[in-house]
């Protein structure tokens, strides 16, 4: 029986959480649907016991020597700029450090894998293995630190970016960290032509929107994580990549007919600034919106 002392972090009730256990709010944080991430600066601290109800992963990115206990196992001295250390919901847990630190971490709901459970082979078990703060993975890695800038200096088409980017982290996890190990199913034939050309008009009527992954899936009536895989099997890129493309095309027509300004332009299109314009647009025809509109 859990002692009552033992604080539980439930995000998807109170944000703010993590002020049961660490002395600063955090830097900056922001919950998604099932999902909660933060960034943290803190004083030598302890947390104490306690234990999440989301499965956290966590990078420590000031190289900060942490002693660790996860489940009555403990390691001591951990210390390793961008260490991350995955933890399973309902873990208890113990973190303490003797100097400032500073990291991030992203909590995912356990409801999150089973929605990815319809496309795997085999999917009996969908439980992660907790590992200590020794881990350097090159991918979480990369997709934290994505995060933080998303949160920080959100971009063009945030949403629908930072999907994806949850959805390359939960498939990771679940192959490589998974307590048994799991196949992500493939398709050789993508999305149902109908549905194909369902979602293709939905985009298009919606350009002007910021469009989350989890929206487009539901037109069609499969899970964010289904639908990610079979759009890009169908079209070899992914809602995000065909989102951005479309919106280039629609910017292309109101500048070559003169219709409207590049600024303009760039806010029908849905593109937050005009120098989002400006970049995607040199990126996918090579030439600037002003010297195309001047063709």
């Amino acid at each position: 029986m859990q002692p009552k002392h033992t604080p539980v972090l439930n995000y998807n009730e109170q944000p703010e959480a993590s002020n049961l256990i660490l002395p600063k709010s955090p830097v900056s944080s922001v919950h998604w649907n099932h999902w909660h991430f933060e960034v943290q600066q803190q004083p030598a601290h302890d947390t104490g016991d306690h234990r999440h109800q989301m499965h956290i992963v966590t990078m420590v990115t000031s190289g900060t020597a942490i002693n660790q206990s996860i489940d009555g196992q403990s390691h001591s001295n951990l210390v390793g700029q961008n260490n991350t250390f995955i933890l399973p919901a309902g873990a208890l847990h113990r973190c303490d450090w003797q100097q400032d630190i500073e990291f991030m971490f992203v909590g995912i709901d356990p409801h999150v894998f089973v929605q990815v459970g319809q496309e795997l082979v085999n999917r009996d078990r969908i439980e992660l293995i907790p590992h200590f703060a020794t881990l350097q993975d090159p991918l979480i890695q990369g997709i934290l630190l994505t995060l933080k800038q998303e949160l920080i200096h959100p971009g063009i088409n945030t949403n629908l970016f930072v999907d994806r980017l949850k959805t390359t982290l939960v498939e990771h996890l679940l192959r490589s960290y998974g307590v048994q190990k799991v196949q992500i199913a493939t398709y050789a034939d993508g999305l149902p032509r109908h549905k194909l050309n369902q979602i293709l008009d939905y985009i298009e009527a919606h350009l002007d929107c910021d469009l989350e992954l989890e929206e487009l899936a539901q037109q069609i009536g499969m899970s964010q994580f289904y639908f990610s895989r079979l759009f890009k099997q169908s079209l070899q890129i992914t809602p995000h990549q065909y989102v951005i493309q479309q919106r280039v095309e629609r910017a292309k027509v109101l500048l070559k007919g003169g219709k409207l300004g590049i600024s303009e332009a760039a806010i029908v299109c849905g593109f937050t600034h005009q120098s989002h314009l400006n970049r995607h647009f040199k990126r996918l025809t090579g030439l600037t919106p002003k010297k195309f509109s001047q063709l």
